[in-house]
């Protein structure tokens, strides 16, 4: 009997995509997304996360979304670099981009929550009990971050071709350097 693989895409699509085709799926996601997301006021705005602004225009959205995925691009560039001596700057490019796709499930539902002021949340943080839907979101949010995580480090340990103690160190380095990139160069520009 042949053992169904197509679940295991979902954690690893990279062994079927990767490169300029996974790059380029990515990239429509990616817009996709920042465009929606600006329409809920929801922002990408760190390597790993996503926060509620108000009034947060397209280009704003667009912007915050590619310094964002660009941080993440280069740093996991940098780490391939150190942990592996052959691979591709396309495949982590493409990998990386793709790796966001589920941020399309926050950016559509991000169109239907009612989110608090944030100085409302500052003044009574208990305030956010009456958002239900904000509350929702956020407990949503949490396997689709892990699921983005996961996607990330199967790229990474696919393009590189390593695997290991130097992967998951190289891994979680290179996000909190992408993480911390990427929050300065938002802070800067915007």
């Amino acid at each position: 009997m042949k053992k169904n693989n197509n679940w295991n895409l979902l954690w690893n699509p990279f062994i079927r995509l990767a490169g300029w085709q996974a790059f380029g799926i990515g990239i429509i996601i990616v817009f996709i997304s920042a465009v929606l997301a600006s329409y809920g006021n929801l922002a990408f705005d760190g390597a790993i996360d996503a926060h509620f602004g108000d009034n947060i225009t397209i280009a704003q959205s667009l912007l915050v979304t590619g310094i964002s995925l660009l941080s993440v691009v280069l740093s996991m560039y940098v780490i391939g670099l150190i942990i592996s001596k052959n691979f591709r700057f396309v495949d982590i490019l493409g990998t990386m981009t793709l790796a966001r796709a589920p941020f399309l499930i926050l950016a559509v539902l991000s169109l239907f929550v009612t989110s608090p002021d944030v100085e409302q949340v500052l003044q009574n943080p208990m305030i956010v009990l009456d958002y239900p839907s904000f509350l929702v979101l956020g407990v949503i949010s949490v396997p689709i971050i892990v699921w983005y995580i996961a996607l990330m480090y199967n790229g990474l340990k696919v393009s590189t071709g390593t695997k290991g103690t130097k992967l998951t160190i190289g891994f979680i380095g290179g996000i909190l350097v992408a993480e911390v990139i990427s929050k300065l160069l938002i802070y800067l520009v915007l």
